[in-house]
């Protein structure tokens, strides 16, 4: 293998990419120096050079030897797969078994040598993978292995014995002729015809190409060899060449769809010297001139649509030479037979044009649906000379002339081959490329070489133009920094004069412009390992010049300003000495660099920018950046003006008040330390409740000073750090404190911090709110919550109770009160005594109150009744109300999920009317009053605000049978109808007014079905009954209809009878002294009164009379009478409206009369006139009933409201 690897590398390619090896080896070893890659030489030593050229070296020899060995392993694995297939070598069974696996022997150990060594070639050393192959294909004994074995070519499988791979008793599959040059695979005839056992033959067909496909898939196959007997042409009919070209083209269209390329195809007749005269003709051919090629080789054209045209054009030119040397030949023969058939050759081979090109044209028809092979060439060859010649001229013409045909004598078989050898290797080998590839795959094998070739194409001009850009940038930085380093200078010595802050910014500005510049100039061009850039050098120097400005002359300017400042607060009377305080912390921190803390001098070199640029903000901006930057450099020690910070310790020295170290310690509760908050809107989370945030104005959030944790490790352990850093226990001041002084001081910000804490809770729990409920839907949703056991309210109130209970240290209540008390004993915020005694905790809590009272207890009483609500041993707990608020969501949850909502609610309703003492409203409310605010407040608005739903639902209900049950009756019976409607000619029958307002009538049945639970009857005057302030919400023009209805059924039914019915009394009551009598008759009975005793008379209604009558009439003494007439059931009704019935004032009956109207003279003064003069006569009615039937009010006044 070895010996082979070096041969390859004597290929042109293999020495051309030495010959480039050599050429990039010699630009390292002598340039290499001068490539930097991010500010680092890796080639400046000679032995970084050397190891980069022998790198490139063994990298080339690597992947050449890879290549190799890949290439012998894909050579063995095809050699061992025919090895293994039985497709391939085929052992007879006509054979003996020792001669049999003699045979085997032979042929495995001649691919064994192939597998392991590649061929000899003209070119190169090939494997066998990598050579051209060609297929065979052709009817059976076409002369296709005769072809082979006069080809020329060596076989090196010869010196084997096996000059072909072949099974026993003759070429039944398929043989494999391996040369130097080509494989030839010579394939069965009846793989060609697939006549005999077409299903089995097509099958192996297939699956023969498949398996070419397999080892070969770029380029399975170089070309076609296509051999066709030149007498199964010539001699047979039209129909059997048809048939022949059309098996032949499908063969081929079958290679094309298996292997998907176009390939050359070069068909082969063989056998020519059947032809009459062929043998005579070139019989005296030298081996030399039988080597050469006879045929017609067809010029390349890809497009190539038809073969019939150059095919002819060739052939003719084939017969002219044979005419051409027919006179040389005819002179050299003697025998007059021969030259019979010598001087017929020509003629004879001339006659096979017409054939030929129509054979040649139906193999070879194009197709739009399908490709065509691309014809190459038509040969004629001749390998054995047996059989017995044709002469097509003779049989024409003995048939034309009905003449025996002439018997052709058979030939000798003397085995020259004629035009054979020259083909394959002159013609056909030379063409391997011509062949077409596998287009899909080949095209993804083109994109991924065209784009390798191009992204080194693209890498070698990109990276020669990025090494130009990066050089051109290079220098044009050196030119910027240059400029920017002769204005520094300048600006340094103005800065020299006036180190103020203002003075001092153009200078600054200058210092980081250089630096930015180098940074600036990081691009593309310089961030890369290849780039040529010199920022790497250029970088550090700008960025150690811009520092040293800062320090030299930005920091000893805020120190200036800051010393100013001290001095000025400590000679002003009534300074703030906790501003006093902050500016010396600063101004040490700043100087000295003890206890640096970062935050607090970026918040002071904030305010000194601010006050020094006031009116300028571009300028501000501008330094307060220089500012942040000078913070990266701290701390940096400097020197201190010791007079100015001993006159600050001086002031600071005297007794501060206690409410600026209390508000120093709110301040830096939340800004230094960070205490945490409690968040009131997320603990109640998206539930029943939430944070009245209009109302609260941001107050939801209890600062973390206010909380346990603030309580224990912020104020409890920092309250002495506090009080003796404010008068002077503390690195900045350094002195002690007297006790009387810490106690006064710790006792009143005790006071304020227990004030601010209660408030911070009460104002917090204070804006908690109900989430609006708006539906019974929504009220179920807050019930659940609310009874659930980690309802929001019982959450928040866990918090309250959490943080309001502070118990002293050293009990067993909480541990974080013992840790803060250890810490406050030392002063220390870091430092935890858990295991101090109880005796050492309370003395620590001493230290930090001194005689201040507890403060955890002021604050947990004025608490106490909230947070009994969630303490497990206290009787007031919110479990019942709880509970109780489970039994509310239970009674919601059945209205909501009911098959009608409305009528559930209104069941409910209706329950609680009736039985308004056991119901889970009035123990809830009756329970909530006994709870603290705004405990009390929230659970009565739940449970009035879903009463007030379950009225209104229940209402709808209501509404909804009123309309369906009431309205549609009522308005039918009472529309146009008397009495109802006064004016109506038609009256209402007695059954339509018994079923509108009789018992159980319609009116009555809704009354008592649906509304009597909710009503009160006060004076026969109905009203809405409210329980805990909520009702329906029924109309009072609603309810007076309805009591109207109920009036008129006890004045007609007061009997409870099926139909209505009173009865009355009427009597005389005047009669006009004029007037000769009065009479009133109602159907057969009546009152006639001619100024006589009074007697009365009693009726009833309604009438038995079949059409009732009502007749009032009044007559005068001249027998004129005015009459008042009605009929129909409701005549008496009618009489009596009509006659002015009215009631008698102070009694209990009615009256009505008839009057007369006479126009009479009367005498005046001055003569006399004509008036009227009326005579009346009058009637009076008293009821039977209570209730007087007759007030026609009720009737004309009721009405059926569309809704309640």
């Amino acid at each position: 293998m070895i010996r082979t690897y070096f041969a390859s590398l004597l290929r042109p390619v293999s020495l051309l990419i030495l010959l480039l090896l050599i050429i990039v080896s010699v630009a390292i070893y002598f340039f290499g120096g001068i490539v930097t890659i991010a500010g680092f030489t890796p080639f400046a030593q000679t032995e970084p050079r050397i190891i980069a050229i022998v790198a490139l070296f063994v990298l080339f020899f690597l992947i050449t030897f890879l290549r190799h060995v890949l290439a012998r392993r894909a050579n063995a694995k095809l050699i061992n797969s025919m090895l293994a297939n039985d497709e391939l070598v085929s052992m007879g069974t006509d054979m003996s078994a020792d001669e049999v696996e003699l045979i085997r022997e032979r042929f495995e150990a001649a691919l064994q040598k192939l597998r392991d060594n590649p061929l000899d070639g003209k070119r190169r050393r090939n494997f066998l993978f990598e050579l051209p192959w060609y297929i065979i294909i052709g009817p059976p004994g076409t002369g296709k292995t005769t072809i082979l074995r006069n080809s020329g070519l060596e076989y090196p499988l010869a010196e084997h014995g096996q000059e072909a791979l072949q099974g026993i008793g003759g070429t039944r599959n398929c043989d494999w002729w391996i040369s130097n040059e080509a494989v030839m695979i010579d394939t069965a005839g009846r793989y060609t015809t697939q006549d005999v056992n077409k299903g089995v033959d097509a099958a192996a067909w297939n699956g023969f190409l498949e398996l070419i496909l397999k080892f070969r898939r770029r380029r399975p196959v170089n070309g076609i060899l296509l051999t066709i007997s030149i007498e199964d042409v010539a001699v047979a009919d039209e129909d059997s060449r048809k048939r022949q070209a059309e098996i032949l083209r499908q063969r081929l269209r079958e290679l094309h769809r298996t292997f998907g390329m176009r390939l050359p195809v070069y068909v082969m007749f063989t056998k020519c010297d059947l032809i009459a005269g062929f043998d005579e003709y070139f019989d005296d051919l030298k081996q030399r001139e039988r080597d050469q090629v006879w045929g017609v080789t067809l010029p390349y054209d890809p497009q190539q649509i038809t073969v019939g045209p150059a095919f002819e054009a060739g052939f003719t030119d084939l017969v002219a030479r044979l005419e051409k040397d027919l006179p040389g030949t005819l002179s050299e023969e003697r025998n007059n037979s021969r030259r019979c058939r010598i001087y017929g050759f020509p003629y004879e081979f001339g006659s096979l044009s017409t054939v030929l090109r129509s054979f040649l044209a139906d193999v070879f028809r194009s197709s739009r649906y399908e490709a065509q092979p691309l014809l190459r060439g038509v040969y004629f060859t001749s390998g054995t000379q047996e059989g017995t010649p044709f002469d097509r001229l003779l049989g024409a013409m003995g048939r034309s002339f009905q003449l025996a045909p002439s018997h052709q004598m058979p030939l000798s078989g003397q085995g020259k081959a004629y035009f054979i050898k020259n083909l394959l290797s002159n013609i056909v080998f030379p063409e391997q490329n011509l062949v077409g590839v596998n287009t899909g795959l080949e095209r993804r094998l083109a994109a991924v070489y065209a784009g390798g070739l191009a992204a080194l194409c693209a890498l070698v001009i990109g990276m020669s133009a990025y090494w130009l850009a990066g050089l051109n940038h290079a220098e044009e930085t050196a030119e910027e920094v240059e400029e920017l380093t002769d204005r520094l200078r300048i600006l340094r010595t103005e800065a020299d004069q006036n180190r103020s802050l203002i003075s001092i910014l153009p200078t600054l500005n200058a210092a980081k412009a250089l630096r930015d510049e180098v940074i600036e100039q990081e691009n593309w061009l310089t961030v890369t390992p290849f780039s040529i850039e010199s920022q790497s050098k250029l970088l550090p120097a700008a960025t150690k010049t811009y520092d040293s400005y800062l320090t030299e002359y930005l920091l000893p300017s805020i120190a200036s300003r800051l010393e100013a400042q001290i001095q000025l607060v400590s000679n002003t009377t009534g300074s703030n000495s906790a501003l006093l305080r902050d500016q010396l912390e600063t101004y040490l921190m700043l100087t000295t660099g003890q206890n640096y803390n970062a935050d607090k001098v970026r918040s002071a070199f904030r305010s000194q920018n601010e006050a020094a640029f006031v009116l300028n903000p571009e300028n501000r901006g501008a330094m307060q950046e220089h500012m942040n930057n000078l913070i990266q450099l701290l701390p940096i020690k400097t020197a201190v003006d010791q007079p100015i910070v001993q006159e600050a310790r001086d002031r600071i020295q005297r007794v501060p008040q206690a409410s600026e170290i209390y508000n120093r310690m709110v301040t830096d509760s939340a800004q230094r330390y960070r205490v945490a908050p409690i968040n009131l809107t997320r603990s109640l989370g998206a539930g029943a409740l939430f944070i009245d945030s209009a109302t609260a104005g941001g107050r939801s959030l209890i600062p973390g000073l206010y909380t346990k944790n603030g309580f224990y490790n912020f104020f409890l352990a920092r309250l002495p750090e506090y009080i003796r850093s404010s008068i002077g226990s503390d690195w900045v001041l350094g002195d002690s404190v007297s006790e009387t002084t810490y106690n006064r001081l710790a006792q009143e910000i005790v006071r304020m911090y227990t004030q601010d804490y209660i408030q911070a809770w009460r104002e917090g729990i204070s804006y908690i709110r109900v989430v609006e409920i708006g539906s019974l839907g929504r009220a179920q949703i807050v019930l659940q919550d609310l009874s659930s056991p980690d309802s929001p309210l019982t959450n928040v109130l866990n918090i309250l109770r959490e943080n309001t209970q502070l118990p002293l240290p050293g009990s067993q209540q909480n541990q974080a009160a013992t840790q803060a008390a250890s810490a406050a004993s030392s002063g220390a915020a870091t430092s935890l005594a858990a295991s101090a005694s109880e005796a050492a905790q309370k003395a620590a809590v001493e230290t930090a109150f001194g005689d201040a009272p507890w403060p955890g207890l002021a604050i947990e009483n004025a608490f106490r009744p909230l947070n009994n609500l969630t303490d497990p041993t206290s009787t007031q707990t919110l479990d019942r109300v709880q509970q109780l608020f489970g039994d509310l969501y239970g009674n919601v949850s059945g209205v909501v999920t009911a098959p009608d909502p409305t009528k559930a609610a209104y069941d409910l309703v209706k329950g609680r009317a009736q039985t308004p003492t056991t119901d889970s409203f009035t123990t809830l409310r009756a329970e909530a009053s006994t709870k603290p605010e705004p405990v009390r407040s929230m659970v009565l608005s739940i449970v009035n605000r879903t009463w007030d739903l379950l009225n209104k639902s229940a209402y709808l209900y209501l509404n909804g049978r009123w309309k369906d049950e009431v309205v549609p009756a009522c308005t039918s019976i009472i529309a146009g109808r008397y009495p109802f409607d006064p004016d109506a000619q038609e009256d209402v029958s007695l059954e339509d007014f018994t079923d509108l307002l009789g018992p159980s009538g319609v009116m009555d049945a809704f009354y008592n079905d649906y509304l009597k639970p909710f009503i009160v009857v006060r004076r026969r005057q109905f009203s809405p009954i409210q329980t805990q302030g909520a009702g329906l919400g029924l109309a009072q023009e609603t309810l007076n209809q309805i009591s109207t209805s109920q009036t008129i059924k006890e004045a007609f039914f007061a009997k409870g009878g099926s139909s209505p019915e009173t009865k009355f009394t009427i009597r005389p009551s005047f009669l006009d002294p004029e007037a000769l009598r009065s009479t009133l008759k109602i159907d057969d009975d009546s009152i006639v009164y001619r100024h006589g005793p009074v007697r009365g008379k009693d009726f009833s209604w309604p009438s038995q009379a079949d059409a009732s009558t009502a007749e009032l009439s009044i007559t005068l003494l001249d027998n004129s009478k005015t009459t008042i007439l009605k009929e129909g059931t409701w005549a008496i009704f009618r009489l009596l409206s009509a006659s002015g019935l009215s009631r008698v004032r102070g009694r209990d009956r009615f009256e009505f009369s008839v009057e007369k109207v006479v126009k009479k003279e009367q005498r005046i003064d001055n003569g006399t006139k004509t008036v009227d003069v009326s005579y009346k006569g009058s009637f009076a009615l008293s009821a039977g009933s209570v209730v007087n039937p007759f007030n026609l009010g009720l009737y004309s006044s009721f009405r059926c409201p569309p809704a309640l």
